[in-house]
């Protein structure tokens, strides 16, 4: 048996027992070292780019399409009511959204502006709203409630935006 081989990177004749060369430093593996195996490489360097490639999709491309549908729905405010319950008063509007687009949209993020019949701001608020699911190229009721921070005639519009959703 012979005592000597030749390195697998600088072709330099070196110990068979060696497992570095002693003169490029590289293992003498058959596929230890990455610039020795080019599938390797050429798998990693499709991976890295399958995920550059989706990353960029989610982020410019599909959430844009999804603000895009967010500003497209198109809510109708059907009621607004009050309600006292104990030393509170309640004040609701009540409506429906309607999607036009094929996204799905789920914790919802409504803000509301109350109105008095001059059109002055009456109340503002907000809340995520996790039951709420927005189907898709359907209509979809909502309710939003909160406590009044003014007396109940004062409360004669009121506005529905939908600040934020994920789509699904």
């Amino acid at each position: 048996m012979s005592e000597t081989k030749e390195c697998i990177s600088c072709f330099s004749e070196i110990d068979a027992r060696a497992k570095r060369c002693p003169n490029c430093r590289s293992l003498q593996t058959k596929y230890s070292n990455l610039e020795n195996n080019p599938i390797i490489i050429g798998i990693l360097a499709v991976f890295i780019i399958m995920i550059f490639g989706y990353l960029s999709y989610e982020i410019v491309f599909a959430r844009t399409l999804e603000d895009e549908a967010i500003k497209e729905l198109v809510i109708d405010v059907r009621e607004i009511s009050t309600k006292s319950q104990g030393n509170d008063l309640y004040v609701a509007c009540l409506g429906s959204i309607e999607n036009n687009s094929d996204f799905k949209f789920k914790d919802v993020k409504l803000e509301v502006s109350f109105f008095s019949q001059n059109g002055e701001v009456v109340d503002t608020f907000s809340g995520k709203d996790k039951e709420i699911t927005i189907v898709a190229n359907d209509v979809t009721n909502f309710r939003v409630r909160g406590i009044a921070q003014k007396e109940a005639g004062l409360y004669t519009e009121c506005v529905v935006k939908v600040v934020d959703a994920w789509a699904r």
